[in-house]
């Protein structure tokens, strides 16, 4: 005999909360290869951007748009380390305000550690060191622009 709930839920169209996972899990199956050929097509564009010959900000706006597009995808990686990385990257040309050569470094490592993280296993020991290092890239950028700032007011 089941339960009276599994009948509402039968004649209603419900379903478990464990059949629902099940049901998405499957599905998020089936858009992960597409999801993760996209972020390759991403970071393919951040190199196209980097030779492009734009000016700086136009340069900063493209390179934000295609790590925002990276972060909307990196569901499909098996960890978070891509999000991360691609959050980071955001936060550091967010905070930009200008293309220094101290800025145009940072955005390189981020990209290098993209691709690196891009479609690797899951590997705390390894990733870790590699975020704490984005970490200190963007805390170094922010520490640059205070300095900035203050001289600016000094001025």
């Amino acid at each position: 005999m089941k339960p009276r709930l599994g009948q509402l839920m039968t004649r209603k169209g419900g379903m478990y909360v464990a059949e629902a996972l099940k049901r998405a899990d499957a599905t998020m199956e089936t858009l992960r290869e597409p999801s993760l050929v996209g972020i390759d097509d991403y970071i393919a564009a951040f190199d196209t951007l980097l030779a492009s010959g734009l000016d700086g900000a136009g340069l900063l706006e493209n390179l934000y748009a295609r790590a925002g597009d990276i972060v909307s995808l990196s569901g499909a990686e098996r960890n978070e380390a891509v999000q991360i990385a691609a959050w980071s990257l955001c936060n550091l040309l967010d905070e930009a305000d200008s293309l220094t050569p101290s800025v145009l470094a940072g955005i390189k490592v981020h990209i290098a550690t993209i691709k690196l993280l891009h479609r690797a296993p899951a590997d705390p020991a390894l990733q870790t060191p590699i975020l704490q290092g984005l970490a200190s890239v963007l805390e170094k950028h922010r520490g640059e622009n205070a300095a900035q700032n203050a001289a600016s007011r000094d001025d």
